[in-house]
């Protein structure tokens, strides 16, 4: 495997990630860039010590740098992107893609005109949990047509900016597309429309006060699939401080049986319970580094000069089922989905 050299933007808890993800993965970070020096330096000094930066562009103009891997805020998705593809280097970026659908076409121009390329970080959707599901489906254990339930339910973030609807947009363009992108795989089908309701609980809190447009951070969500599968979500990030209300395990479930469990967790040993007809198993996944494993994968495509397995088209495809949400929960009407996404 050839060793790559890395240039992480973002020095904060998904850079973190990103470093060891890298190393573990068997590569080279080569440098650590963020406008707080101190933070850079803290995560570089943990690390053997990299160059760090304050500008981004400095780090992507290194040229021993083959790869960039992007976690900032999603407002600079698209131009750190773009400045690293123009100067010939790959790029890994956090998910979401971007902020606009606008956007990520000017990403994606940029990528292709440079010939270079680019994954997204999903990482969660490499879970040995989701893996399972995804065969337990094919196999016909479940049943048609299959229903996935999703929870996500928290409290203010304390990263508040994920609150501003000018920067990250809450939890349904920052966080929801890791469950959707799940139902989709473990369906195997494309979103045919979707019904949403939701609105922002949390506008009273004097921590976000200050934002010009809060972002919506509560919502119910309904997506069907052109398979007849449905997906629903609660999601909120509004939810009273050091509340003990706890999230729902995730479930699946169609006229077969069905299973509960953190499907896409990692950083932790899990367990899903399997239901089939009226027996129940408990099956047990042990602890697995999801950065190490979409990286592996990623440095793997370029090295074989192949199209990443997770990149532009997946997505796109979440960034269109995201805005699709928006606008129902805006409008209150049925939004019905054209799921075929530029190539």
């Amino acid at each position: 495997m050839k060793k790559f050299n890395v240039a992480v933007i973002g020095a904060g808890d998904m850079g973190t990630n990103h470093v060891r993800g890298w190393r573990n993965a068997g590569h080279n970070v080569v440098s650590i860039t963020d406008y707080d020096l101190e933070r850079a330096r803290k995560l570089a000094e943990n690390n053997d010590y990299p160059k760090i930066y304050s500008d981004y562009k400095e780090a992507i103009n290194d040229s021993d740098v083959d790869i960039v891997s992007i976690c900032l805020p999603l407002v600079f998705h698209a131009p750190v992107t773009i400045y690293a593809a123009e100067r010939g280097k790959h790029v890994f970026c956090e998910k979401p893609l971007a902020s606009t659908p606008e956007d990520a076409a000017r990403m994606e121009e940029a990528v292709n005109k440079a010939g270079v390329q680019f994954g997204i970080g999903f990482q969660r959707n490499f879970a040995k949990g989701v893996a399972a599901a995804k065969q337990w489906a094919e196999e016909g254990k479940f049943g048609k047509p299959l229903v996935f339930n999703s929870d996500l339910m928290q409290e203010v973030r304390p990263k508040i900016a994920m609150h501003d609807n000018k920067g990250n947009k809450g939890p349904i363009m920052d966080a929801c597309c890791h469950y959707f992108f799940m139902w989709q795989t473990v369906f195997q089908s494309k979103p045919k429309r979707v019904y949403a309701r939701g609105g922002i609980i949390a506008k009273d809190r004097p921590e976000i006060a200050h934002f010009q447009e809060l972002a919506i951070d509560t919502g119910l969500i309904t997506v069907e699939y052109e398979s007849g599968d449905i997906g629903s979500m609660n999601v909120s990030w509004g939810l009273a401080k050091h509340t003990k209300l706890p999230s729902n395990r995730d479930r699946v479930y169609g006229p077969k049986g069905g299973a509960v469990g953190g499907f896409n967790n990692f950083g932790s040993d899990i367990h899903i319970d399997l239901y089939i007809g009226d027996k129940h198993e408990k099956v047990v996944f042990e602890k697995e580094d999801l950065f190490e494993t979409e990286f592996r994968v990623f440095a793997k495509a370029i090295e074989e000069r192949k199209k990443a397995p997770v990149g532009f088209k997946q997505g796109k495809e979440m960034l269109q089922l995201t805005y699709a949400i928006f606008e129902s929960i805006k409008t209150g009407k049925v939004i019905e989905l054209y799921s075929e996404v530029a190539k």
